[in-house]
């Protein structure tokens, strides 16, 4: 399964004074071809946008057993949560990928998923508890990674049977943390994820 590539898209221009400063591919006016109507009030002067990426054919593939996985964080007492922030044992789950062309050599992992309503860096749960969410982190089990967040980058270890046979296994962990007061119930969420090359 080929991943999916972030879009980047920038505003280009420029205003000083209350003027647009014009160039050769950015014109001071815009050239509107719609008219949309008096109703919808009164037109002035614009500007444009431009934007810029590219499509590239550079991916690898996510290993089958990561693209779908089930991570058991366990089953915790309400009491075992003493007030905001106290967590549970950090569980460790991987992401591997192969097939990556040589011209890949860095991979990391965009996370994100709904969000809890305490802290939206954390992972909400679903399925009646109260009180926690779930937190993830580096391999290093002490750097979180907060949503919506790159992860480190880490490197693809190049294969030796041809030009398309890198591979990477990257760790992470995950655990419940409580952000208020914690009530007993299923504690279950889901997390997607992008891969990030280079």
């Amino acid at each position: 399964m080929k991943t999916q590539f972030r879009i980047m898209a920038m505003f280009v221009g420029a205003l000083v004074s209350g003027v647009v400063l014009a160039s050769p591919s950015q014109p001071a006016r815009s050239a509107l071809s719609v008219n949309p109507g008096a109703s919808t009030g009164t037109q002035s002067t614009g500007g444009q946008i431009e934007f810029s990426g590219s499509i590239t054919d550079t991916s690898c593939d996510i290993d089958s057993n990561s693209a779908s996985q089930v991570i058991d964080l366990g089953k915790w007492a309400s009491n075992f949560f003493t007030g905001a922030g106290s967590e549970t044992t950090k569980t460790a789950f991987h992401i591997k990928v192969k097939d990556c062309p040589a011209s890949v050599t860095k991979v990391a992992v965009l996370f994100d998923g709904t969000r809890d309503s305490n802290n939206s860096n954390l992972l909400a749960v679903n399925g009646g508890a109260q009180g926690v969410a779930i937190k993830l982190y580096e391999d290093d089990r002490a750097t979180p990674i907060n949503l919506g967040t790159v992860s480190r980058d880490q490197t693809v270890l190049a294969g030796a049977g041809g030009a398309s046979t890198g591979t990477a296994d990257l760790e992470f962990f995950a655990d419940y943390i409580s952000t208020s007061a914690v009530s007993a119930g299923a504690a279950n969420g889901t997390a997607n994820f992008n891969m990030v090359y280079n």
